[in-house]
């Protein structure tokens, strides 16, 4: 297992939001995909995982109405 900073960021354009709502938290995870399918259950074949250069995975969903960003870095 891995311990993660996770950064997890919620847009929602449906409600009118103007400002995202942003959860920080540390987990020790041996998938990183499990952690957002857990969250997201069948909508987790519609996120696009990035490896960044730095070593952060991010997860990004977006369709318009909602949007959810979870980034992961390694400690």
């Amino acid at each position: 297992m891995k311990e993660y900073e996770i950064v997890s960021t919620f847009l929602n354009g449906c409600a009118g939001a103007a400002h995202p709502t942003t959860d920080f938290e540390e987990a020790q995870l041996a998938s990183t995909d499990d952690f957002v399918r857990t969250k997201h259950g069948t909508d987790f074949d519609k996120f696009v995982k990035e490896l960044m250069p730095d070593g952060k995975i991010v997860y990004t969903f977006d369709n318009g109405t909602v949007c959810y960003i979870y980034e992961f870095t390694e400690v």
